[in-house]
């Protein structure tokens, strides 16, 4: 009669590349078990979200943000079962961030950037471009941008997740308003346009003779005067105009031209 073998309990372990990822990343697992005396037949992993690997090396990614405490153990040539070997790792979500509205802003003044981040752990911030900000590290931030500009927030979480968003600052230049136009039909300032003026919303302008009748009005600035009254075309000589461009910017008045 043989005399019975009592072999070793094998040992589990296993290597990651990473145990902090974020949503969406992948995590490589990699088998370091000893069977011991034995030769190593199966493994058995539990990933902790419901799925089982019996790969020795494998990549995984996680499908939901959270923490999961991943097992493995293998069995060697003499059907021995290892010990259980457990190693934490957490997916990290990417932070909230919405950059915020777009922005207006009288041409050498400043605006507030006001983004909205709701994250509940913590975060660092950082705008680009950061040459026309305060401090571009710091979430509300101002502007002074010489002309329109995209600035874009990435925020960044302790983990190291990253998500970004972008804002629109609109500069809102003064009104150049030219004092003379020709309406002859040469194509040749054919029509009094003032440069700049289509940017303000809600803009009005109001033209009158030299009695105070009103020649041409408009709320807004997307047709500019072409020197016609009611469809016919206006004397020659001087009219008086107001421009409100509203916004922060106070009227503007003065006097235009109209030659043939």
């Amino acid at each position: 009669k043989e005399p019975n073998t009592i072999h070793r309990r094998p040992l589990a372990s296993f290597t990651t590349d990473k145990v902090d990822v974020c949503i969406g990343c992948t995590i490589s697992f990699t088998n370091t078990s000893n069977p011991l005396d034995g030769t190593l037949q199966s493994l058995n992993w539990d990933m902790a979200d419901g799925t089982i690997r019996t790969a020795p090396t494998f990549t995984y990614t996680y499908a939901v943000t959270g923490s999961y405490n991943v097992s493995l153990y293998i069995i060697n040539s003499f059907n021995c079962r290892s010990t259980l070997f457990t190693k934490m790792v957490s997916v990290n979500p990417f932070p909230p961030v919405n950059a915020g509205p777009s922005k207006f802003m009288l041409e050498g003044g400043q605006v507030q950037l006001t983004p909205s981040v709701n994250a509940s752990y913590p975060v660092t911030y950082l705008w680009t471009p950061g040459r026309y900000l305060s401090d571009s590290t710091i979430d509300m931030p101002i502007a002074r941008p010489p002309d329109d500009m995209y600035f874009r927030l990435t925020v960044t979480s302790d983990k190291g997740c990253s998500a970004w968003d972008t804002l629109f600052v609109k500069v809102l230049k003064k009104p150049d308003i030219p004092n003379i136009f020709s309406p002859n039909g040469d194509g040749v300032h054919d029509r009094w346009e003032i440069k700049y003026l289509e940017s303000y919303p809600g803009c009005t302008v109001e033209v009158v003779n030299r009695y105070g009748q009103l020649v041409y009005r408009s709320v807004g600035y997307d047709k500019p005067w072409d020197g016609k009254v009611n469809g016919t075309d206006a004397p020659v000589g001087t009219y008086y105009y107001v421009v409100s461009p509203k916004n922060g910017r106070s009227p503007l008045t003065g006097y235009v031209d109209l030659i043939r």
